[in-house]
């Protein structure tokens, strides 16, 4: 007989019960970390976003790891033992305008006077 699910819905300790060890992957930099669980066991994963500690763009939670997925053999494994959230990341998730890219100054220079 089954008794009652001990562990509340839509935490990422539930996830973990259900599904084992979770990862995070970046997709532009082809790079995935596993997730530590330690402060998020009992978080609602619905209310959680993440991003790439090296490029700053938005993170996906994988439920498998992902160089063992077919056409993911190219991803590979950087953990981070303390990471730190990447400027353009804490930008997107303020709703603060991010600062545009810096530019060749060819863009700024007066047309050529003609001859």
């Amino acid at each position: 007989m089954v008794g009652p699910w001990p562990h509340r819905a839509y935490t990422f300790h539930a996830l973990q019960r259900t599904f084992g060890p979770m990862w995070l992957r970046c997709d532009v930099c082809r790079r995935y970390a596993p997730l530590p669980l330690a402060g998020l066991r009992d978080v609602d994963y619905r209310s959680r976003t993440f991003s790439c500690v090296r490029c700053g763009t938005a993170g996906a939670l994988c439920l498998v790891e992902p160089s063992r997925e077919a056409g993911m053999a190219d991803y590979r494994l950087d953990p981070c033992a303390a990471p730190v959230r990447h400027p353009a990341a804490e930008a997107r998730l303020s709703g603060v305008q991010a600062p545009p890219h810096r530019l060749s100054g060819r863009h700024r220079r007066e047309p050529r006077p003609e001859r």
